[in-house]
């Protein structure tokens, strides 16, 4: 039977991992659009392999079983994300708890962007969480063995109960608009009980480098993966910048400036395969490959990394 390991763990034995992010399939389509494709990154030698929850809250259920498949029926180390954002801290807590009997390890903590179309209306801090460090906070509260009082119990208490055991790990944002909050942000995360931070999509090393040197001074002191865009053509270059806010390095862009789709891919993959080369030189554990569900991109890029 397959056990997953911590995250951490494997960070502290291993000198530079190698993982990739994969999303599920939107609801109503079938399970194999996504199972054919972790079977085909079995065979890649990953270290783990995280599980999104889709962006912008859109509607794509199956996380959890995914998850416990990417482990018990494919040897992999699953990463399950945890979209707080429309959870009660009651359903957080059924939800986690559900997490734990699939014997789920790790837990990539997060708020989640608000879904597209609705108003972006600030929880009610009693009843829900305002900050991914607050969820944070609950799923160490787990780990220690406190659970949320029943309705009948006296206020202000916690039910003791059964430990769980998850390694937390959270998102960090080396390009935020304001840097000082970023930083803030990451204190709190780490006071909270964050094991450890993936960055959104990073295109330079030395970036990366600063960003995590900062943390470092400011006590920040848990491993921080760089996550790595594997693009292929100038869309998604675009997409990078007008989405998420990426700085993308203008060299790449003018190399890719009238390249017909083949040569394209072969530029971006050279350009990727440097860049995760110079983030292990600027120290980073790892490289954590956003690949958008291009099993042949991840498969292009782990062999030369």
């Amino acid at each position: 039977m397959f056990e997953a390991r911590k995250i951490t763990d494997i960070l502290q034995n291993s000198p530079f991992t190698r993982s990739v992010e994969i999303f599920p399939p939107r609801n109503g389509k079938p399970p194999s659009l996504i199972l054919d494709k972790i079977e085909r990154l079995s065979k890649m030698n990953l270290d783990f392999v995280s599980i999104t929850k889709g962006a912008g809250g859109s509607h794509r259920g199956g996380t959890v079983p995914i998850g416990f498949m990417i482990g018990d029926r494919y040897g992999l180390n699953p990463l399950v994300h945890f979209r707080a954002r429309d959870l009660s801290k009651r359903d957080v807590e059924n939800h986690l708890v559900d997490h734990f009997y699939f014997g789920i390890k790790n837990i990539l903590a997060v708020m989640g962007d608000p879904i597209a179309g609705m108003p972006d209306q600030p929880p009610d801090p009693e009843t829900h969480h305002r900050f991914a460090s607050d969820l944070v906070h609950q799923i160490r509260d787990m780990n220690r063995g406190r659970y949320m009082r029943l309705h009948n119990d006296p206020p202000d208490t916690v039910r003791d109960g059964v430990a769980a055991d998850f390694c937390i790990g959270v998102a960090s944002y080396p390009e935020r608009e304001d840097m000082s909050l970023e930083y803030t942000i990451m204190e709190q995360k780490r006071e909270a009980g964050a094991d450890f931070g993936i960055t959104q999509m990073c295109f330079d090393a030395t970036t990366y480098g600063r960003y995590v040197d900062t943390l470092k001074d400011r006590g920040v002191d848990i491993p921080v993966i760089p996550g790595v865009r594997p693009v292929t053509r100038l869309a998604h270059v675009d997409a990078a910048e007008r989405i998420f806010g990426a700085t993308v390095p203008p060299e790449l862009k003018r190399k890719l400036e009238g390249k017909d789709e083949q040569s394209a891919r072969e530029v971006c993959l050279d350009f990727t395969v440097s860049l995760c080369r110079e983030m292990r030189a600027q120290g980073a554990p790892g490289v954590h490959l956003f690949i958008l569900n291009d099993v042949d991109i991840a498969g292009d890029v782990l062999r030369d990394i």
